[in-house]
Formats: structure tokens, C-alpha cells, sequence
């Protein structure tokens, strides 16, 4: 659901952007700082930036972004999107996550009641059937529940084995042939197949009491797979079987895809790109971020800021020690490293 949200001015906004065209994935708003104009307007973390200032975002490279939200000197107008209903079209990442398997639910059981030896409707159950009021005494479960557990769907690449069942009174219908199976059978997939047909499309390798992979309806053997559908992973170079990482334009494994500083996997986590590398949240705030002298909370994007006495401010925490007014663009003066006004130069207690 798309939102409008309007922060009045000046700066700092209190929050931080992360994405871009240049980055293959949409403006998203990946950090809110506590008690800032952003949190009391109720946006969310997460929330994909649809438009700055009425023009739309889905041209705009992160650095545009950011010259859009600093020339707004009075408000600052944003159409925001919640994730939660993201549209189908695909737009990275999902934000740089990996899809693992899809779970279908499967519908409840519909329990109903049949009294024995059923008489003309007109009739009611607690008359024509003598058991009723042993069935439906008080505390007595009427309705059985049963729960069901869905195997996971298996990622795409991922290594399989089939398995074996003896010759039984079942006769299932082969996979391939299509025909009965009367003997000993393998089930991979959810399908059953005769032992002496469930080989590599390629090679035609049996696959009977080898590990598989499935790939475009087809079952391969490991080598097959590698030499023709396994992607490469961009850091170690090496093929990918099992979990895909995408990100970047590029295919990981979970593990190679980590964070340039702490060297730890972002699995499902947001990240955010320095001069080429990724970094985690964390590690991003430690080594880039620049903090106001003033409030100590981080100067982000879109926020305007003052740099003087050798640190950064914000515009509006660049203010007189003493008595609090604003200092941008006013001649001032420094005790002990703190801003003065002309009126408190000469201050005794700062």
C-alpha cells in the first residue's frame, strides 16, 4: 500500500536511504533514527521510496536520490510503499535475498456429523440415534484435527538421492513410462519411477543409488549438472551446487557472500555498498558513517549539515552553547570547543 508522507523542514530528516538504479534495486528506507522527524512520521524501516518531491524514483541512482532530499529546504515530500505488498515484478535482492522452496498449504480436513442409521431429516439426531448424548457428552472431543507437515520444497541446484521400497501390494505408475510398477521401486520427487529408468538425461548415468539434480523437469547426475547448469560463484570461482546467493548481478554462495569488514555471511540481511564492497549494517555505521558533534546521532542522506571547529553538525544542532540559537550562516565564536554566540563570547560557565 502506497504512502504519502510529508516532514517538515528544515533538517536533519532522520533517515537513511539505501539502494538505486545504480545498484540494480529500488530506494528503500533502511534506517529511521529514534525520535527524529522520520520515526514520528510513522514511516517504516524497509519501506521502498516511490517518490521524492512528486518525482518518481525508479530512474534515480542513489546519489540523485540524495541531491533530490538535500534541495528540499522547507518540506520534504515522499511517496513511500509498504513491503509487505510489494508488487510481483521482480526488483533484486528481494532485497538481496534468496528464495529457497515454495510451501503450499494444504486445506483443513471438513469433519461432518452422520448418525447412524440416518431417519427422515425432520427428525433431530438426539431423538433417532441412542448413542448421541455419549458422543457430544461434556468434555468429549467430537471433531478429530490433523496436522500436516509439508516437505519443503528443495532449492533449485540442490543435491538429492532417491529411495528405495521393496515389491509390495502397491503398484504406483512410473515417472517416465507411465506404466504400473510391479517390484521394487524408487520414489524422488514425489514421483515413483522404475529402478532401470531413473537415469541422467545426459549421460544416462543410473541415478538409482547416486546423488541428483533436478534441473528444467529433468534429472541429472552431480557431474552433468556442474559441467552444464551449475552457475559460478563471483568471489571463489568455483561451481554452486545447492543455495544461490544473487546479488549484485552476480551469483554467491551463501558463504562467499559476506561482509567486506567483519567477513561474516549477511544470509537474509540488508547491506550496503562502499567504494565496491559490501558491508553490513553495523560495520557500515563504525566505518563510514559521520556523526554530528552536536546530537552524536549520524549525519544521512538528505540531512543538511555545517562542518566548523573541526567537526560535522547538523544545521540545526549547530547552535550557542548558552542560549540555544542557531548558529548557521551567524558569525560565532568557540570555548573549550563549543559555539558561542556574540552575545555569550565572553561566558564564564560554558
Amino acid at each position: 500500500m502506497a504512502y504519502s508522507v510529508t516532514l517538515n523542514g528544515p533538517g536533519p530528516w532522520g533517515f537513511r536511504l539505501q539502494g538505486g538504479k545504480d545498484f540494480n534495486m529500488p530506494l528503500t528506507i533502511s534506517r529511521i533514527t529514534p525520535g527524529s522527524k522520520a520515526a514520528q512520521s510513522q514511516m517504516n524501516q524497509g519501506d521502498l521510496v516511490v517518490a521524492i518531491d512528486g518525482v518518481n524514483t525508479d530512474s534515480m541512482t542513489h546519489l540523485e536520490a540524495q541531491n533530490k532530499i538535500k534541495s528540499a529546504s522547507h518540506n520534504l515530500s515522499l511517496t513511500l510503499q509498504n513491503v509487505a505488498v510489494l508488487p510481483s515484478k521482480e526488483k533484486t535482492l528481494k532485497y538481496f535475498l534468496v528464495s529457497f522452496g515454495i510451501l503450499k498449504t494444504a486445506p483443513a480436513p471438513v469433519h461432518s456429523y452422520t448418525p447412524a442409521n440416518a431417519e427422515p431429516a425432520s427428525r433431530p439426531p438426539w431423538v433417532t440415534d441412542d448413542s448421541f448424548s455419549q458422543k457430544f457428552a461434556p468434555g468429549k472431543t467430537t471433531t478429530t484435527v490433523t496436522k500436516h507437515i509439508l516437505p519443503r520444497a528443495p532449492a533449485r541446484g540442490a543435491v538429492q538421492r532417491a529411495e528405495r521400497f521393496p515389491a509390495s501390494s502397491r503398484t504406483p505408475l512410473c515417472g517416465h513410462c507411465n506404466s504400473i510398477i510391479r517390484g521394487p521401486f524408487l520414489v524422488a520427487m514425489g514421483r515413483s519411477w522404475h529402478p532401470e529408468e531413473f537415469n541422467c538425461a545426459y549421460c544416462k548415468t543410473s541415478l538409482a543409488d547416486m546423488c541428483f539434480v533436478e534441473e528444467q523437469n529433468s534429472v541429472y547426475c552431480e557431474r552433468c549438472y556442474e559441467q552444464f547448469f551449475a552457475p559460478t560463484c563471483a568471489r571463489c570461482h568455483t561451481k554452486i551446487m545447492g543455495e544461490v546467493m544473487h546479488a549484485l548481478r552476480q551469483t554467491w554462495h551463501t558463504s562467499c557472500f559476506v561482509c567486506a569488514a567483519c567477513k561474516m555471511p549477511f544470509g537474509n540481511s540488508l547491506f550496503h555498498m562502499e567504494d565496491g564492497e559490501p558491508y553490513c549494517e553495523k560495520d557500515y555505521i563504525a566505518l563510514f558513517s559521520t556523526k554530528c558533534h552536536g546530537c552524536d546521532f549520524p549525519v544521512e542522506a538528505g540531512d543538511k549539515f555545517i562542518e566548523a571547529l573541526g567537526h560535522t553538525w547538523h544545521d540545526t544542532c549547530f547552535i550557542c552553547a548558552v542560549c540555544h540559537v542557531n548558529l548557521e550562516g551567524q558569525p560565532f565564536y568557540s570555548k573549550k570547543d563549543k559555539p558561542l554566540c556574540k552575545k555569550h563570547a565572553h561566558a564564564i560557565n560554558v
